[in-house]
């Protein structure tokens, strides 16, 4: 086979891939194109907010939550039903304590914090869709944020004892700078209410609970709080959870972890009050301002 043949063949090829790659280029230009006349069209219209909203007001107990699908569209939810929403609800560690969940969905997705539920309601609005959820509910009987100030936090450094932090202000202040006290955070993009502080480096935070009643479940969450200040550093903090000097287990937060849950049983303790102790640990305390919330629960 000659020269020519091969630079022919070799030419063809190339014409080949250049045109399958145009016609793919061209394919998701049109895509896109027909995506960006279309969606407008998908989106829900002003007066389906108005009706969905309307739907759940008529239907809304006390005690219910209020969720959008896909989450991305919590902000617009919150524009129409924010006062169906108070801070401890839009804050809350998780949804277990509710046994009422109102979900108002669009493009088929389903929220979270519906699992498990029973489907007791539906109707379309528009784009919208509510759904009212119905599931068991956790008893919750005792919620350590509420009662943060009723804790002993310390300091403890190696050979060096355990120094306690009083309450100072607003807050439980140690030496070194590192202080507990309640805040509204954010951690993976998501508003939480939880207890902030700022673990030290070579030092162990301890905070105590010394009478805890206890029943089938402890149920903690912590996370990184502050999005920017995340980027900051790559430490990781470790949190020990112990009751009664026994360890149930840790929970670890990174930068890329988010708001991590736990849920440790609890039943050889249910009916009567322990001693729960939280430890908090890291090894670099540059850019990790520590988040955390627990609960004693049942069903």
């Amino acid at each position: 086979m000659d020269k020519g043949s091969f630079i022919d063949r070799d030419l063809l090829r190339r014409r080949r891939i250049s045109v399958v790659g145009t016609a793919l280029v061209l394919g998701l230009a049109l895509t896109e194109t027909v995506n960006a006349v279309v969606a407008p069209s998908r989106a829900p219209s002003e007066a389906d907010w108005t009706s969905a909203a309307a739907e759940v007001r008529a239907g809304f107990q006390p005690g219910d939550l209020i969720v959008a699908a896909p989450r991305w569209a919590d902000p617009l939810l919150r524009l129409r039903l924010g006062d169906l929403l108070p801070r401890p609800v839009a804050g809350r560690m998780d949804s277990a304590r509710y046994g009422r969940v109102w979900e108002i969905a669009q493009r088929g997705a389903r929220a979270a914090e519906t699992a498990g539920g029973v489907l007791r309601l539906t109707s379309r609005h528009g784009a919208l869709t509510v759904n009212l959820w119905e599931k068991p509910a956790a008893r919750v009987g005792f919620d350590f944020l509420a009662a943060w100030q009723g804790a002993r936090l310390a300091l403890v450094r190696p050979g060096q004892g355990e120094a306690p932090c009083p309450m100072v202000s607003d807050r439980l202040q140690c030496g070194g700078g590192a202080a507990l006290r309640p805040e509204l955070v954010e951690v993976d993009t998501t508003l939480r209410n939880a207890l902030a502080v700022d673990p030290v480096e070579h030092a162990t935070l301890v905070l105590d609970y010394a009478e805890v009643p206890l029943s089938s479940e402890l149920a903690v969450a912590a996370g990184l709080h502050n999005v920017w200040l995340r980027k900051a550093g790559d430490g990781k903090v470790r949190m020990r959870v112990l009751v009664d000097d026994v360890e149930l287990g840790t929970l670890e937060a990174t930068s890329a972890s988010g708001w991590s849950l736990r849920r440790f049983d609890t039943a050889v303790f249910a009916g009567r009050a322990a001693r729960v102790r939280f430890e908090i640990i890291t090894d670099r305390a540059r850019g990790r301002h520590f988040a955390f919330a627990a609960e004693a629960r049942g069903l």
